[in-house]
Protein backbone atom coordinates (compact mmCIF):
# COMPACT_ATOMS: atom_id res chain seq x y z
CA UNK A 1 0.00 0.00 0.00
CA UNK A 2 1.59 3.25 -1.15
CA UNK A 3 1.02 6.84 -0.21
CA UNK A 4 0.70 9.74 -2.61
CA UNK A 5 -0.85 13.19 -2.73
CA UNK A 6 -4.48 13.67 -3.65
CA UNK A 7 -4.87 15.50 -6.98
CA UNK A 8 -7.70 17.66 -5.62
CA UNK A 9 -6.48 18.86 -2.20
CA UNK A 10 -2.77 17.81 -2.30
CA UNK A 11 -3.01 16.02 1.08
CA UNK A 12 -1.55 12.56 1.61
CA UNK A 13 -3.77 9.54 0.99
CA UNK A 14 -3.31 5.85 0.29
CA UNK A 15 -3.10 4.71 -3.33
CA UNK A 16 -5.84 2.10 -2.96
CA UNK A 17 -8.57 4.43 -1.63
CA UNK A 18 -11.70 5.08 -3.65
CA UNK A 19 -12.07 8.68 -2.46
CA UNK A 20 -9.98 11.31 -0.70
CA UNK A 21 -10.41 11.05 3.09
CA UNK A 22 -9.98 14.82 3.44
CA UNK A 23 -12.11 16.41 0.71
CA UNK A 24 -14.25 13.40 -0.26
CA UNK A 25 -13.59 13.54 -4.02
CA UNK A 26 -13.97 10.12 -5.67
CA UNK A 27 -11.13 8.73 -7.80
CA UNK A 28 -11.20 6.45 -10.81
CA UNK A 29 -9.65 3.04 -10.09
CA UNK A 30 -5.87 3.04 -10.52
CA UNK A 31 -5.43 6.81 -10.83
CA UNK A 32 -3.62 7.24 -7.53
CA UNK A 33 -1.44 4.17 -8.07
CA UNK A 34 -0.38 5.46 -11.50
CA UNK A 35 0.36 8.86 -9.95
CA UNK A 36 2.52 7.23 -7.26
CA UNK A 37 4.48 5.26 -9.89
CA UNK A 38 5.09 8.46 -11.88
CA UNK A 39 6.32 10.24 -8.74
CA UNK A 40 8.71 7.34 -8.00
CA UNK A 41 10.14 7.52 -11.53
CA UNK A 42 10.66 11.28 -11.20
CA UNK A 43 12.41 10.77 -7.86
CA UNK A 44 14.68 8.11 -9.37
CA UNK A 45 15.64 10.46 -12.19
CA UNK A 46 16.49 13.27 -9.75
CA UNK A 47 18.59 10.94 -7.61
CA UNK A 48 20.51 9.71 -10.67
CA UNK A 49 21.29 13.29 -11.64
CA UNK A 50 22.42 14.06 -8.09
CA UNK A 51 24.67 10.99 -8.16
CA UNK A 52 26.28 12.13 -11.41
CA UNK A 53 26.94 15.61 -10.04
CA UNK A 54 28.30 14.49 -6.69
CA UNK A 55 30.47 11.58 -7.80
CA UNK A 56 31.54 12.41 -11.33
CA UNK A 57 31.43 16.13 -12.05
CA UNK A 58 32.49 17.49 -8.66
CA UNK A 59 35.69 15.37 -8.36
CA UNK A 60 36.61 16.26 -11.95
CA UNK A 61 36.27 19.96 -11.20
CA UNK A 62 38.27 19.64 -7.98
CA UNK A 63 41.01 17.70 -9.79
CA UNK A 64 41.17 20.37 -12.48
CA UNK A 65 41.40 23.15 -9.87
CA UNK A 66 44.11 21.37 -7.91
CA UNK A 67 46.15 20.65 -11.06
CA UNK A 68 46.04 24.29 -12.19
CA UNK A 69 46.94 25.63 -8.74
CA UNK A 70 50.35 23.89 -8.76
Amino acid sequence: MGITRSPCCRRLCFTNTASCPHCGKAFQPGVLKAKAVAEDKAFDKRSHILFLVMFLVLPTVLLFISSTAN
